[in-house]
């Protein structure tokens, strides 16, 4: 999927754009000013519930701040 998108076809197609940093990465979105947005996805992190109730020890990347 695309990872450069000029902002007015971004402004046209913004669920593509947020479905595409969802399941293909880094999105980047030019500027008509000459800067860039980059768009990420970040995944939530699961609560001690869902922890707790999975086999193994825990990592420090599974614990909310």
């Amino acid at each position: 999927m695309q990872h450069t998108w000029q902002r007015d076809e971004a402004e046209r197609h913004i669920g593509d754009v947020l479905d595409a940093a969802r399941t293909h990465g880094s999105q980047t979105v030019i500027d008509r000013q000459g800067g860039s947005f980059e768009i990420t996805f970040k995944q939530p992190k699961a609560s001690l519930e869902e922890l707790f109730s999975k086999p193994g020890p825990l990592l420090d990347d599974d614990l909310k701040p």
